[in-house]
């Protein structure tokens, strides 16, 4: 059986119902029938493209923690990718950027915006900067080098930005 859940704005009444849009628990007093489903006051207020980028605590906290998640399995892949020349290595980055740009999205609860492409940015652009850092400083690095951490930068922000 399910747990039982309260109504975010009348506390002592329990209820089954929560909104589409940002799933707090509502009682049948709050909640507002609308064409893509139940949802709370605030929500049904607004509309159905205004909460695109708009992020709550929680998103902001949730996509932070996939944007740690992608710094650490993005080192492994950002070593693959530094080491490969060629096309290859400019494909696989923008793969590695979709992926990356996907997790931090879903995190964060599909709401996208500017928070979700800076978290995305800079959690990419932190699994490259180990490998390409060094060779940058020397003074010894090809175009290709370059080229695929802002390939991965890229498709991750954009793939971050939501719809």
């Amino acid at each position: 059986m399910a747990e039982t859940m309260h109504c975010y704005r009348h506390p002592k009444r329990e209820t089954r119902v929560s909104c589409a849009t940002c799933s707090r628990p509502i009682c049948t007093e709050c909640m507002r029938q609308t064409e893509v489903g139940i949802k709370c006051p605030e929500d049904a207020r607004l509309p159905r493209g205004a909460r695109a980028g708009v992020m709550k605590p929680n998103q902001i906290l949730w996509s932070l923690l996939a944007g740690v998640a992608v710094v650490l399995l993005g080192l492994p892949v950002a070593y693959l990718v530094t080491g490969l020349v060629g096309a290859g290595s400019l494909i696989l980055s923008g793969l590695a950027g979709y992926g990356a740009g996907t997790l931090i999205l879903r995190a964060g609860g599909r709401n996208g915006g500017p928070v979700a492409m800076t978290i995305a940015g800079i959690a990419v652009a932190l699994a490259f900067v180990p490998f390409v850092a060094p060779r940058l400083l020397e003074g010894n690095i090809s175009p290709f080098a370059i080229l695929e951490p802002l390939v991965a930068i890229g498709v991750a922000v954009y793939t971050s930005r939501g719809s």
